[in-house]
């Protein structure tokens, strides 16, 4: 009789320890679960498909790669802090006078002004003088992955960046000279830039020296933007023509036509389905798109003065709103239901 009631005694005993550790809701198991930050290294739900806290981003979420920015982090991963697309959709008609465009993740629009930089928080007012960056027209900005330091091209003078982790933001040079026009950052995190009267395009990786991409000169190359095969776009404000350049370690290797007949073409934008967005300052001042082959230009806005850049919403903006700048004011642009595409800064 003992060998047969030993058997059912452990198999009852096992029963209720399982019960004591499942949490009830066929989920994780309350016994090993970890102090907040995520599940225990090595455990799994119920369901026999847990999620490792060691495990890299092809294997499942690691517990220390939750930030609290505002929807995903500079490495992809996902944020406890906020939706990347929200429903914001601030006043910005009394902004003015701007060249440069950058959203970052948290929804803070950065602009250009006369010798400054601007800034307009979630919620707040915008502050038009925000770090002085000296000289007199301020064109392109771009943000890091990290949304750590703002680059801004300062013509005559070169590249200045702002640590936006500083208590005091200021204003260094990081490269000299030229006339730094479109500026963006590419998927090797570097700072791809082109240089208005040269014109060429630049490379600088953090804490580098500037080293030239193009081979040939592109006539007042302006806008830059990648494409998500990673060719760079640039645009040609004198000749309107959009040329579409295959990169190897940050040098071209081979250029084609994207587009042609966008008059004065300046900043560029894209969507998540690869349509591509060009402000163009010829015919009064257009905002085009165009089709992810460069075909079909759709004119969405015009008479936009002295159109120059355009960026998607990002963080708790919509994500499906492009913000142009001009020389007149600021326009916010409801493009419909596609969000802007993925880039490093968002």
């Amino acid at each position: 009789m003992l060998e047969t009631r030993l058997p059912l005694a452990l198999s009852l005993l096992s029963l209720l320890v399982l019960a004591a550790c499942d949490d009830g809701t066929g989920g994780t198991d309350a016994a090993v679960a970890d102090t907040g930050v995520g599940i225990d290294a090595g455990t799994s739900d119920d369901a026999g498909a847990g999620v490792d806290a060691g495990a890299d981003a092809g294997e499942g979420l690691d517990a220390g790669d939750v930030d609290a920015g505002g929807g995903l982090d500079a490495g992809g991963d996902v944020d406890a802090g906020g939706p990347s697309c929200g429903s914001a959709r601030p006043d910005v008609s009394g902004i003015g006078g701007t060249e440069g465009l950058v959203i970052a993740r948290d929804g803070t629009l950065y602009y250009s002004q006369t010798g400054a930089v601007g800034r307009l928080q979630p919620g707040g007012t915008p502050e038009n003088a925000w770090v002085s960056v000296g000289g007199g027209t301020v064109w392109g900005l771009a943000l890091d992955a990290a949304n750590e330091t703002l680059y801004v091209g300062v013509p005559g003078t070169g590249v200045r960046a702002i640590d936006l982790t500083a208590a005091t933001p200021a204003a260094t040079t990081v490269a000299t000279g030229g006339s730094p026009n479109g500026l963006t950052v590419g998927p090797d995190d570097a700072l791809y830039y082109s240089d208005f009267s040269a014109g060429r395009v630049y490379r600088l990786a953090p804490g580098g020296t500037p080293t030239e991409v193009t081979t040939t000169t592109i006539a007042s190359a302006n806008g830059v933007a990648f494409l998500p095969d990673g060719t760079l776009l640039v645009a040609s404000y004198a000749t309107g023509v959009l040329h579409r350049l295959t990169l190897t370690a940050g040098a071209e290797t081979a250029r084609a036509t994207f587009a042609t007949g966008l008059g004065s073409a300046d900043g560029l934008a894209l969507d998540a389905d690869g349509n591509v967005y060009v402000g163009s300052q010829s015919s009064g001042g257009r905002l085009i798109r165009l089709s992810p082959d460069g075909s079909s230009p759709t004119t969405l806005l015009m008479n936009v003065r002295s159109i120059a850049n355009v960026e998607f919403g990002a963080g708790p903006l919509t994500c499906t709103d492009l913000y142009v700048t001009s020389a007149g004011m600021m326009q916010r642009y409801e493009a419909g239901d596609v969000p802007g595409a993925p880039v490093p800064w968002h």
